[in-house]
């Protein structure tokens, strides 16, 4: 893979990474505002935050990476200094985003107990015992801790501070090499 064809992958890294600090901005003035903090509004922008790092996992963690595929989660891998060990290639989040609808189905028929809320700390998480209950979506606010189900019913959390920060990383990485090494020179509209 040339520098030309690697610019194609950075500058939809970059966007993503641009993307998700946009939203997650989003959502902490959502939350940190009364007439906001219950409201849809802070989960169209965690979901949005989400698929932004779902978007960046898909580039660096395929599912079966091969040929291509793999060459290319190698190369973006090293450029952007990503290592295994990189909250953006766990899949609870991507997959969270990705297969919503499964979560649905699966409480198709259930007790309609579903719960979609959020919570100041994990005090508040546990007096409404939501281990007991279908998760839709539950924000603990305090701890910046995003609560949901798996495709199997399991619950799931996610910390977002540090999936935020490693996205940010990565977006400004993109960024980075795109000014430097990129034998493209972009004029971007003010």
């Amino acid at each position: 893979m040339n520098d030309h064809e690697l610019t194609w992958y950075m500058q939809e890294l970059s966007m993503h990474g641009l993307g998700a600090e946009i939203d997650f901005n989003n959502l902490i003035q959502a939350l940190d505002n009364h007439e906001t903090r219950q409201t849809r509004i802070v989960w169209f922008h965690l979901s949005s935050f989400l698929s932004h790092a779902a978007m960046i996992s898909k580039y660096l963690s395929p599912i079966n990476p091969r040929g291509i595929k793999k060459d290319r989660m190698e190369l973006l891998r090293e450029k952007l200094n990503v290592g295994d060990d990189s909250e953006v290639l766990p899949r609870d989040a991507r997959d969270n985003v990705e297969h919503f609808d499964d979560r649905i189905d699966n409480w198709v028929g259930g007790d309609g107990a579903i719960i979609e809320i959020v919570l100041d700390n994990r005090s508040g998480f546990n007096y409404l015992r939501v281990n007991e209950k279908n998760v839709k979506r539950v924000l603990l606010q305090e701890e910046l801790i995003f609560v949901s189900e798996k495709r199997d019913g399991s619950k799931f959390e996610l910390e977002l501070s540090p999936l935020f920060e490693e996205i940010k990383r990565i977006g400004e990485e993109a960024t980075k090499w795109i000014e430097n090494s990129s034998p493209y020179h972009f004029i971007y509209p003010q």
